[in-house]
């Protein structure tokens, strides 16, 4: 569990290939979440050694089945990882929507704590007006 407002799961999964292979029952999911007073799960594969990971987020209680791309759960897992000795990760996500990013996540500590710093880049790919 972490948090940088509202809890979430953090839900780590043996290897990329099982994560891509991921196909959760969103009703349960959704139960689940609602019962615990989870925001969302965010399924994640051990990063390798130069930090780099896939992840996957489902958020059946907000209406999102499934997120291309999430700076928060990011931010709390780069938290949780640097705990661990790793403290700076490339997180791809959306590669199952059809919709490739990568999320980096920088941690370090300081008197108060992990600060955590998350970037990304985005282009715009089509404008829609009415």
């Amino acid at each position: 569990m972490a948090s940088n407002g509202r809890p979430r799961l953090l839900l780590p999964i043996r290897s990329s290939a099982a994560l891509t292979e991921l196909t959760p029952e969103l009703t349960l999911l959704r139960a689940a979440c609602d019962r615990y007073g989870l925001l969302v799960c965010y399924a994640y594969s051990p990063p390798d050694r130069h930090g780099r990971t896939a992840a996957r987020m489902f958020a059946p209680s907000i209406g999102v089945p499934e997120d291309i791309a999430n700076a928060n759960s990011t931010a709390c897992l780069a938290a949780h990882a640097a705990r661990f000795g790793t403290h700076h990760l490339a997180v791809d996500m959306g590669d199952h929507l059809g919709s490739p990013s990568t999320i980096t996540a920088t941690a370090h500590r300081d008197r108060t704590g992990h600060r955590i710093r998350v970037s990304g880049q985005a282009a715009i790919v089509r404008t829609v007006t009415r």
